[in-house]
């Protein structure tokens, strides 16, 4: 007699861009834009969020300090160092007011397990 054994195995998933960081506008209109990023363990050494709001819009203040503006494009840059597992947020004063729904970021990084680059689109 043949006795057959199964084995199961719980399967490996690679880690996606969501396992490592998520998040949310906490505001996405008017001229106060908020996003915050859930950052998970083991957390990625550097972030780049890219926010992108309409053309010509002037930003008057950001929290963290950004690293780049296009103005004509509407993309704001952020490399954010040594980030650390919990609660980034991202702040910034507009010089008008923007109805809903002209915002998205992107944020970009590297899986310290695997090496990868990892991206992440963020909607109001």
């Amino acid at each position: 007699m043949l006795l057959l054994a199964c084995v199961t195995l719980p399967a490996v998933r690679p880690a996606s861009a969501r396992d490592l960081v998520s998040g949310r506008y906490i505001s996405s209109a008017g001229k106060n834009i908020v996003l915050d990023l859930d950052v998970k363990g083991p957390s990625p050494s550097n972030l780049i969020v890219h926010q992108f709001l309409p053309a010509e819009v002037d930003i008057t203040g950001s929290s963290p300090a950004y690293m780049k503006f296009d103005k004509k494009r509407g993309k704001v840059q952020w490399l954010i160092k040594n980030v650390q597992p919990g609660r980034v947020r991202i702040s910034m004063e507009l010089s008008e007011p923007l109805p809903p729904g002209l915002v998205r970021a992107e944020v970009r990084c590297r899986d310290q397990e695997t090496g990868r680059m990892m991206d992440i689109t963020i909607n109001p």
